[in-house]
């Protein structure tokens, strides 16, 4: 069975994440799997290591409290005889690279669920170097969940192509996601110049190989008109609200681009819906 690991410092928002990931997995029968997050401040973290500072935390005894508490919430809310998803946490760390070294060696793991901390958005933490340290490392897609993200069935997920030849292969690896929650799949290309004959052969191309090599319905493509110097996130929204973002993990000049878009100095657009990183694929 394949298992969702979530990343969790015992905040709301990591409450939250958890949440989030345990929905998901009720749907795509899976496990969870929690692991305990450092809560060493990073300007203190390089002290701990060199034994200047000393910093004890009974983190294990923590998270196994955690996973317990959000387990009993999960059979709470769950109606009698209803298939409900195994809950487990992993008791090392809690070191980030422990953590990673774990989920990465855990054939099983085929989604890591984080959430952004502290008061940062989305769009921050995705850009932030601790964000891009588990992205880099991570070998299956990584979810961030805000805490504005509402936990329900996914209805419309949203995958943001950049035209690139392997763009195909990561659209259908959300197939899956598509058909446990029945969802509809927009591919979508953000074109900055929709009168270049190079990039409408590209859509063209891309909107071949969905119908010849993908053997599943329900998705799309979209041509979205980027022209505006204001760029925002309503194209999200067009004919039906979109419930997920993914993308493929690309370099951190061209991802900070795009999710840099609806921050202006006059006013800034949130992206408030989760984000799925997925990893390049040959």
């Amino acid at each position: 069975m394949n298992t969702i690991a979530v990343l969790t410092d015992f905040s709301e928002r990591s409450v939250h994440a958890t949440r989030f990931a345990m929905h998901m997995a009720r749907k795509m029968k899976s496990k969870v799997l929690l692991f305990s997050m450092s809560t060493v401040p990073a300007n203190l973290q390089h002290l701990v290591a060199a034994g200047e500072l000393s910093y004890s935390s009974d983190s294990v005894s923590e998270l196994a409290d955690f996973t317990f508490r959000m387990g009993l919430e999960l059979q709470n809310r769950s109606f009698p005889g209803a298939c409900v998803p195994g809950l487990a946490f992993h008791g090392e760390g809690p070191e980030m690279v422990d953590i990673m070294t774990a989920i990465m060696q855990n054939n099983e793991i085929n989604m890591i669920v984080t959430f952004p901390p502290g008061s940062d958005d989305l769009a921050t933490y995705l850009l932030s170097d601790a964000c891009n340290r588990i992205i880099d490392w991570a070998t299956v897609p990584v979810l961030v969940v805000p805490e504005s993200a509402a936990v329900r069935n996914f209805e419309k997920i949203a995958f943001a192509s950049q035209l690139h030849e392997e763009d195909i292969h990561s659209i259908a690896e959300l197939g899956g996601l598509m058909e446990n929650f029945a969802a509809e799949l927009m591919v979508a290309h953000l074109n900055e110049d929709p009168s270049d004959v190079r990039i409408q052969a590209a859509e063209k191309q891309l909107n071949r190989d969905l119908y010849q090599k993908l053997d599943c319905g329900g998705f799309y493509f979209r041509s979205i008109p980027d022209t505006d110097i204001q760029k925002d996130w309503s194209w999200l929204s067009a004919n039906k609200k979109t419930d997920l973002l993914a993308v493929v993990q690309g370099p951190r000049e061209q991802m900070a681009r795009f999710f840099k878009r609806g921050q202006h100095s006059l006013v800034t657009y949130h992206i408030t819906i989760p984000v799925l990183i997925l990893p390049q694929r040959p």
